[in-house]
């Protein structure tokens, strides 16, 4: 309305300039286009990214920003006066394409990644990053009872698969199966899994992939904007509550910032026969970002800081042997523990992580051809873990306290506009500091680490071809002060390469091929761990003799994106010299604390492959219908058995209507979803633990518990947007299990002691909070 009294009242003399920027490169961008489709006003920039639009009326108007390379930005702006504005927008090149989690995967140079953004990510709130990553194809979890999950990459977990969150590597006591990443999802703008030869740049032990945790932009145009998450669950009645706050000054348009924190309280979850005594949880977390940038140099700081306290379900810490056993060998558990009904009461066992993780980057454009980047970090990890309380001593005390320090540095040279090429050369290092207190599981120790590393690119017309080189160093160093238990030192030194071709055949078709061999050390955790892990319930014993993980892999992918269609085919093959993984012996050890089935590392060479598929096919303006499954095989190359803990066949379907829009309500749809999971039946063939068959009889297993069986289950999800006045409110319901299924899922630790949580309805709502502006 602004836009249309100035035309009556004839000041229509204002004049908009500016310059539009990589946010990358913080190079000018010409060729960029500049609109305010209010007025019908466009203008592309000069060589130098300038532009420059007169006879502009006083008003509010959405101004949008577009270029061939880049992601399109829209920015809402008063004109009262003159105004000289810049904008930065996404560079393609240099960021993870845009891609929603249907099944549609692009490529970062020759890498394959996939993400989760816009509606999809918000369909999600209120859950896990483990649990978001999911919707992936080819990411499953690892699960501990009903609220610790950790991503698994094509059959690969913990610290085999790097997360990066807002481009520092994540470094917490990320060894334990149950040990959750601690990351606050709402962070997040984009949650992004990265594959092939673009990973070597984060870390040559990224034989799984990387997960990235990317916010989004602090903000560019003067004022402030926020937005408010709401989320609530049936199940176990967990509510999450969530704000963002972010601003940029009208003084000095240069500095933004932001402030997020989220709360989140769950209580009992139920399966559909039961209560799960003590699996409640509670989270309080919070970040604050600072911005300040020019179009050649910037400085940015981060901090986050993570709070979560985490239930172990109570059925699974058993005071002797015989109950154990026969706690595993039964459908239910006990009635003591079925019977506890609903509390967000928390009791022993449980365990209490703090993180906090500070980041400073300064970058600088080395003239027309690259940008310095220098980016230091640090976190502090606090890990508590409490057992079933069976002393008076032990009331106040947690069994097992771990403090993690860690200080890294990162100095990253990125060039282009050379020729057809453009790369990234970098040397990362890192020191790393461990304690312990009370309870001896692994030992204190200090950790160094230094890499190196170069990534370079060549494109030309329809072909992409990437390779990368790193050399790491990483050492172990005893610093046991703690028991009297002496421990080697350790010292790794190795390299790692890739590469990577891109080849777009045709309109909508393209091909990709990755190459590459990496390599990991044994963690501390694999060498000298010696006795109860409490949150997964079980004993763990390490071995020193374990030497590195060779991999060497090849990945292919066609991906089909024309017409109605979107189709993308991957399958990928790796040879692992030197796995190192968890197997069960028997029997299982009592101690002070209970009795607890019994692991112990091994070490074997592992010939892995898999198939990911994802379709996409559009019935009409209102219908589409999508599907995805992901297949591992993983075998034991010198005794030809298969592989214990891989994920089982997973298949899954959706048909989504969009109902359009009606009067304020916009964009709502409906899908949905059916599951099914296969069950696990390439386990080792025999072993040495005695399991009750249901017939009574005794066979020798490689499990304390066989394979679960197949399971379906049906989903849904529906969203609107309601449009109020100056807001877009966005609802999004969904439900889970919806039939209320009775299963248990084989990578669930806890899949010997209860089933899987029962029917879940699910309630988000996105408020975004935008001053009006007056005109």
């Amino acid at each position: 309305m602004g836009g249309s009294i100035a035309q009556v009242l004839g000041q229509c003399t204002l004049v908009f300039s500016g310059k539009v920027i990589d946010a990358d490169t913080r190079l000018p961008l010409s060729g960029a286009l500049v609109q305010i489709p209010a007025l019908k006003i466009s203008k592309a920039t000069d060589a130098d990214g300038n532009f420059k639009i007169a006879g502009i009326c006083a008003g509010n108007y959405d101004v949008n920003i577009s270029h061939v390379s880049c992601t399109p930005i829209t920015e809402h702006l008063h004109f009262k006066d003159d105004i000289k504005h810049n904008f930065f927008l996404p560079h393609t090149s240099n960021e993870l394409a845009d891609v929603t989690v249907r099944g549609t995967i692009s490529t970062k140079g020759a890498a394959i990644s996939q993400d989760i953004k816009g509606k999809e990510l918000e369909a999600l709130r209120g859950l896990s990053l483990g649990e978001s990553l999911q919707k992936i194809t080819g990411v499953s979890v690892l699960q501990t009872g009903s609220n610790i999950y950790k991503p698994v990459i094509h059959g690969l977990h913990s610290n085999r698969v790097l997360i990066l969150n807002n481009g520092i590597r994540q470094e917490g006591q990320q060894w334990g199966s149950e040990h959750a990443p601690e990351i606050d999802p709402y962070v997040a703008n984009r949650l992004s899994v990265v594959k092939g030869a673009s990973t070597i740049r984060y870390g040559g032990d990224a034989i799984g992939g990387v997960v990235l945790v990317e916010p989004k932009l602090l903000r560019s145009v003067p004022g402030v904007s926020g937005e408010l998450n709401i989320a609530a669950f049936s199940n176990n009645r967990q509510g999450t509550l969530s704000g963002i706050i972010e601003g940029n000054s009208k003084r000095n348009n240069a500095f933004s910032w932001r402030l997020q924190g989220t709360v989140k309280r769950g209580g009992n979850a139920k399966t559909p026969n039961y209560w799960l005594a003590n699996s409640g949880n509670e989270e309080f977390n919070g970040s604050a970002a600072m911005g300040w940038r020019s179009a050649k140099k910037g400085l940015e700081f981060f901090y986050s800081i993570f709070n979560t306290k985490l239930a172990i379900f109570s059925g699974s810490h058993i005071g002797n042997v015989t109950d154990l056993m026969q706690a595993i060998s039964s459908k239910e558990p006990p009635d003591y523990i079925r019977n506890v009904g609903f509390t967000y009461r928390i009791n022993r066992p449980y365990q209490q992580v703090q993180h906090q993780l500070m980041k400073v980057k300064a970058f600088r454009n080395t003239g027309d051809v690259g940008k310095l980047n220098m980016i230091l970090s640090l976190q502090h990890n606090w890990r508590r873990e409490y057992d079933v309380r069976r002393f008076q001593s032990s009331a106040n005390v947690p069994q097992l306290d771990l403090k993690m320090t860690t200080l890294g540095t990162d100095l990253i040279w990125d060039h282009f506009n050379t020729g057809h090429f453009r790369g990234t050369a970098g040397i990362t290092g890192s020191y790393q500091r461990n304690s312990y207190e009370y309870r001896l599981f692994i030992p204190n120790y200090e950790a160094l680490n230094f890499g190196a590393f170069v990534v370079e690119k060549w494109n030309y017309k329809k072909w992409l071809i990437e390779g990368g080189l790193r050399f790491d160093h990483r050492s172990m160093l005893n610093t046991n002060s703690n028991g009297g238990i002496q421990y080697p030192d350790r010292r790794f030194n190795n390299v790692s390469g890739n590469t990577g071709i891109s080849y777009e055949a045709a309109d909508g078709l393209q091909f990709t091929i990755n190459a590459s061999t990496a390599w990991r050390a044994p963690q501390v955790n694999e060498l000298y761990s010696d006795g109860l892990h409490h949150g997964s319930a079980r004993i763990e014993k390490g071995d020193a003799n374990l030497q590195p993980e060779r991999s060497n892999s090849i990945l292919f992918n066609t991906i089909l994106n024309k017409g109605r269609w979107h189709i993308d085919a991957g399958v990928y093959i790796k040879r692992i010299d030197g796995f190192i993984y968890l197997f069960p012996i028997f029997p299982p050890e009592l101690t002070i604390r209970g009795a607890f089935p019994t692991f112990r590392f091994g070490q074997a060479p592992v010939a892995m492959h898999g198939f990911d598929l994802s379709a996409a096919y559009t019935i009409s303006s209102h219908f589409q219908v999508d599907a995805k499954s992901s297949i591992v095989r993983a075998k034991n190359r010198n005794t030809k058995e298969w592989m214990i803990q891989m994920p089982a066949d997973r298949y899954e379907a959706g048909i989504q209507y969009s109902l359009g829009d009606f009067k304020k309500w916009k964009e709502t749809y409906i899908k949905p979803t059916v599951q099914y999971v296969s069950r696990q039946t390439r386990v080792p063939a025999t072993g040495n633990i005695p399991v009750m068959k249901p017939d009574g009889s005794t066979a020798m297993e490689s499990d304390y518990l066989m394979p679960p069986s197949a399971y379906t289950l049906l989903g849904l999800e529906a969203g609107t947007i309601l449009q109020t006045k100056h807001q877009k409110i966005q609802f999004t319901l969904t439900v889970s299990n919806a039939l209320n299924v009775v299963y248990r899922e084989y990578m669930n630790a806890f899949r010997y002691f209860s089933d899987e949580m029962g029917r879940n309805i699910g309630l988000k709502i996105k408020i975004p909070i935008e001053p009006k502006t007056k005109s």
